[in-house]
């Protein structure tokens, strides 16, 4: 358990993030493109599914290979890190796509870890 949240607490916001951005239709491209604080919104949830699942315990994700949790944190790192060069095609499909396939998987971990 990294931190003094846990793991139960990190997988939440999780899917804390990503019912946030669920909230937020993104309806189309172009859309997403002229809405700034929309954007912003989605950039700054996905940093913080990012950043939950860095925290998680090594020991979790080693118990659950099928979700990709190596992606997920070098997706954060990047972002946060290259914050002068976000690259809106990727923001745009882990939004559209991307966590759409991660939510299902996250509620299993939580379903098999009892938690």
């Amino acid at each position: 358990m990294k931190g003094p949240r846990g793991d139960a607490a990190r997988l939440q916001d999780i899917l804390d993030a990503i019912a946030a951005i669920d909230r937020h239709p993104l309806e189309n491209r172009d859309a997403f493109d002229a809405d700034e604080l929309l954007r912003f919104f989605v950039l700054k949830h996905i940093e913080i599914l990012g950043e939950a699942v860095f925290k998680l315990s090594d020991d979790l994700k080693l118990r659950h290979p099928q979700v990709p949790w190596d992606k997920v944190e070098k997706t954060r790192h990047i972002l946060v890190h290259d914050y002068f060069d976000v690259n809106w095609d990727i923001v745009w499909r882990i939004a559209t796509i991307h966590l759409v396939e991660l939510k299902p998987q996250i509620e299993s971990v939580i379903e098999s870890e009892g938690v």
